[in-house]
């Protein structure tokens, strides 16, 4: 009985041997899936704590590196074109409007669809041809009403600028009418609708860039800047202190990086103001397309740029005579000191809305960014969604609340040409009559007689 329960004992040992690897197996592969459950926990228990691993925490400091040296080569290239005047603008403009369309109307773009209707892009860019054309057309009218005599042989040109314009459209609607498919209606009137709120969100909005140019580059530039400003700031202060979602639209976007901004965008347009404010290259209406930052510009400038007194309240006295020891009752400021508060106001709370659409269209089309054009940043419409909103409104800012009279010497004589030569006898014979009635005139007779 001892040895069968001995040999039974090894039997039952032989046969555990020959099972224990597999059982070995299983426990060891039962052991490893415990000991990555446990660190897959520990690593959703670290994001869940904001303790961001290792290689994420890397891989945004590399981003950090990319995204700010190339901010610094976008913003030395934007001081250089400045420094070159308002052609060299003008022209970055017109670039910057280009790449911005293409990049906007390449996500509608369907290959198996265009293939089947070869003429889609060509209409595309041909109506931005049309545009560009009545835009800049009027642009260089106006330019070229500082130079009479240029502007008088190219008067015909000039008195149907709309009606050319209108008709290079009209050739395009037909031509688009044309080329409607049956089986794909649906797309093409997507395609046409899509063209049109391009060219209105990223053309007509820009024009107001050139606007802002003629009455000084520095409408042109301080937006632009407090735009930047804003943009630098907000990323700096949710990167090191976001915690708080700003909108679902834009998961990166900190109620601490849209805060800090604006306070620092604020700052930032009362000091730089000043800075710009007795820079005759800046605050000019623009003189001439040749100008450089080397030019010596001269004009009387507008009011809003001499310094006023104003009284400090008793209140504000008081607390400067306790801390600082020193009793201030008015200070000199620029009434545009003041303006551009509103402008950054805006910039810091209304135009990142701008970006927040950009980031509703790049959701609706399942992208990240409109393009690859700039490390760090994406494509030129990534950089750029705000601008053209903050341009507008500068415009209309400046026309409603800084702006003085809009009659020039230019305009009226722009006027005195779409006369026919009755009419500008007549209007030289009234001038004339005028000047010698006040003593106007003899008084610049004797002034062109003296040596």
């Amino acid at each position: 009985m001892g040895k069968i329960s001995k040999k039974a004992s090894s039997t039952s040992l032989q046969a555990g041997d020959s099972g224990s690897p597999s059982k070995l197996r299983q426990r060891k592969g039962n052991s490893d899936d415990g000991r990555q459950q446990d660190t897959s926990s520990e690593v959703g228990s670290a994001k869940g704590h904001g303790i961001v691993p290792q290689e994420e925490s890397t891989k945004r400091w590399r981003n950090w590196r990319q995204r700010t040296t190339f901010t610094f080569v976008m913003i030395g290239g934007f001081f250089t074109v400045i420094a070159l005047g308002p052609l060299s603008i003008m022209l970055m403009i017109l670039c910057l409007q280009v790449l911005i369309y293409l990049e906007v109307i390449s996500l509608s773009s369907v290959a198996k669809k265009e293939r089947d209707l070869p003429w889609s892009r060509a209409m595309n860019g041909y109506f931005l041809v049309c545009l560009e054309y009545y835009l800049y057309g009027h642009n260089l009218h106006r330019a070229l009403q500082r130079q009479p005599w240029l502007e008088a042989h190219l008067q015909p040109v000039f008195a149907h600028h709309k009606f050319i314009s209108f008709s290079l459209y009209l050739i395009g609607f037909v031509w688009f009418v044309g080329t409607l498919r049956k089986g794909y209606y649906r797309f093409q009137m997507g395609q046409f609708a899509w063209t049109h709120m391009s060219l209105g969100l990223v053309v007509v909005q820009s024009q107001y860039m050139i606007e802002n140019i003629f009455e000084g580059i520095f409408w042109f530039f301080l937006p632009i800047a407090l735009v930047i400003v804003n943009d630098i700031f907000a990323y700096i202060f949710g990167f090191f202190f976001g915690r708080h979602q700003l909108i679902e639209l834009s998961p990166k976007k900190t109620w601490e990086g849209y805060i800090g901004g604006g306070l620092m965008t604020m700052v930032f347009g009362f000091a730089f103001t000043a800075l710009l404010s007795d820079w005759r290259f800046m605050v000019c209406p623009l003189p001439t397309f040749g100008m450089t930052i080397f030019s010596n510009v001269q004009c009387d400038v507008n009011p809003v740029f001499v310094p006023k007194e104003y009284a400090v309240p008793s209140a504000v006295t008081a607390l400067l005579s306790t801390v600082f020891h020193r009793h201030v009752t008015t200070v000199m400021i620029r009434p545009v000191q003041f303006h551009s508060l509103a402008i950054s106001a805006f910039a810091s709370l209304i135009a990142p809305f701008g970006g927040f659409f950009a980031s509703g269209v790049k959701r609706a089309f399942n992208i990240k960014d409109f393009g690859s054009s700039i490390p760090g940043h994406g494509g030129v419409t990534d950089r750029f969604d705000c601008q053209f909103f903050m341009a507008a409104f500068s415009h209309i800012y400046y026309t409603s609340f800084i702006k003085l009279s809009s009659v020039t010497v230019g305009g009226v004589f722009s006027s005195f040409l779409a006369l026919n030569a009755d009419r500008q006898v007549e209007l030289f014979q009234s001038i004339q009559e005028y000047l010698q009635t006040t003593g106007s005139l003899s008084d610049l007779v004797k002034s062109a007689a003296e040596p």
